[in-house]
């Protein structure tokens, strides 16, 4: 057996106590184990999940529901009542995670790709707070950390966070030039949009710069809005924009647990019979003739002639403020259209979600140009990249396109009020179960389509115009939430209140 060596005992015990002497308490109680800092890759696939997961607004959900493309027949399920609540949430821990990735992305040799992503999501997440419900806080916000610390925010005006949104939007495109600049088009870890390819993302921003100019349509003196949606149309090498449908930003679906389609082959049994295609949504196809009908339809049943299988008297459609006793009474006898069964109930995978996508540009490039916002534009040239995009998505036949197209009713009428109509319903045609509630906010700003009211809505006789504040804003910052319901709405927090974005 060894002796033990007291010198050399006593020498490793002191070099102990001056190593431990000079570290901070902090670091030896750190977990080794425990991750300190996150790779901003980490945090951008983290930011991504939740643009990805919509809000719960995805294809044939509560949203599109409201945005009136489908109807629910069964009580038991749910109902068309339009008396809405509060906001769920705000997304206040998402941009805390988009902070945190600016923050990781500090000092890395490339971070102008990270933090002109950041840019982005700021002005994508306060946008989708502030128009459902008004002003929130922006300027005090995410600062319960500083010194000295805000934990109770105040509201900014809204007319002051689209001010934020929209220079947040140009120096997220001058930043993602940058980064081109020094990373060539690829280079982004973490992404499963575009798998890191920086210049579909700046088109990607760009494209919803252009939405929320258009949604600013009643505030271009305050804003100049014209000439910031005519100064992005007339510079492409600065401002580049989606290309077509192969650029749009969509969500995936897959037969894997948690990413599949909505309406798929385990559900069939449970929902086919209460999911109903929407009157408001069907009627303009029917009206039209356009062959999207036959692609997301099925005829109902009880119309149905075998002999003649493109009779459009078989498409119906149910109203959303209908009474959904004699609407389950119809349903059960077939005389309603449900979703086409071989398109939507046939695999897992379903359709593409699209988020961002190059009709909704089109159509909003084309509005833009028939308000007189773009100097040497063609609207109608627009238009009709907005109807073929759309009926490309949907697989239509290049012949059905072009019989279309030369419908009456669809050949565009020129830059007034019918051809601005034109635009806006083929607008809300293309937004048929995608991209959240913005068909909803499209017809919010212009009243186009027309959206069916009836008892079942329960809202007197209205389309709410916005949510409720969180609750958790009453508990946690009673005084800034009453402030901000006292500046805008007299002090009430009415869903049918006008915000200054609709004013």
């Amino acid at each position: 057996m060894k002796t033990y060596n007291l010198k050399k005992g006593l020498t490793l015990l002191m070099a102990s106590v001056l190593l431990f002497s000079c570290t901070q308490f902090d670091d030896l109680t750190d977990d080794p184990n425990k991750a300190t800092s996150v790779p901003p890759s980490m945090l951008l696939s983290e930011v991504l999940s939740v643009v990805n997961n919509v809000g719960g607004e995805g294809p044939w959900s509560d949203a599109q529901r409201d945005n009136q493309f489908w109807v629910i027949s069964f009580d038991y399920y749910g109902n068309q009542d339009y008396n809405w609540s509060a906001i769920n949430s705000y997304r206040y821990k998402t941009l805390a995670n988009v902070i945190a990735m600016e923050k990781e992305a500090k000092g890395l040799d490339n971070q102008d790709k990270y933090e002109a992503l950041a840019k982005f999501f700021k002005a994508y997440f306060y946008d989708y707070m502030t128009k459902r419900v008004g002003d929130i806080p922006l300027s005090e916000s995410l600062k319960a950390d500083a010194n000295p610390a805000i934990t109770q925010p105040k509201y900014d005006s809204q007319q002051d966070i689209y001010t934020a949104i929209l220079d947040l939007l140009e120096a997220s495109n001058d930043q993602i030039t940058a980064a081109k600049a020094q990373v060539g088009t690829s280079g982004i870890l973490g992404d499963f949009f575009f798998n890191g390819d920086l210049d579909k993302w700046q088109r990607t921003i760009n494209s919803f710069h252009l939405r929320v100019l258009i949604n600013l349509s009643k505030k271009n003196s305050e804003l100049n809005v014209a000439s910031k949606f005519n100064a992005i149309i007339s510079n492409p090498s600065k401002y580049p924009l989606l290309r077509g449908i192969e650029d749009n930003m969509v969500r995936n679906f897959a037969d894997e647990q948690g990413n599949r389609y909505e309406l798929n082959p385990s559900n069939y049994g449970f929902n086919r019979n209460r999911n109903i295609m929407g009157a408001t949504y069907l009627n303009l196809l029917k009206n039209n003739n356009d062959p999207r009908i036959y692609i997301v339809a099925d005829p109902a049943a009880f119309y149905f002639k075998a002999n003649d299988p493109k009779n459009l008297n078989a498409y119906i459609g149910a109203k959303t403020g209908d009474d959904q006793g004699q609407m389950q009474t119809d349903s059960d006898a077939g005389k309603y259209s449900y979703p086409n069964e071989s398109r939507y109930y046939s695999n897992f995978k379903g359709e593409p979600y699209i988020q961002i996508g190059y009709s909704e540009q089109e159509f909003t490039i084309a509005e833009a140009i028939n308000r007189g916002w773009v100097t040497g534009g063609d609207a109608e040239s627009h238009y009709l990249n907005g109807i073929k995009a759309s009926m490309q998505f949907y697989g239509v036949k290049q012949a059905d396109i072009d019989t279309f197209l030369l419908n009456t009713n669809v050949v565009y009428k020129g830059n007034n009020g019918t051809g601005l109509n034109q635009i806006l319903t083929q607008k809300y045609i293309a937004f048929f179960n995608n991209s959240g509630r913005e068909s909803y906010f499209n017809y919010r700003r212009t009243g186009v389509p027309t959206f069916d009211i009836g008892s079942a809505n329960n809202n007197g006789a209205k389309i709410p115009l916005r949510w409720k504040y969180p609750v958790s804003e009453f508990e946690n910052n009673t005084a800034n939430v009453k402030a901000a319901l006292s500046s805008q709405f007299g002090g009430s927090d009415d869903i049918n209140a006008a915000m200054w974005l609709i004013k």
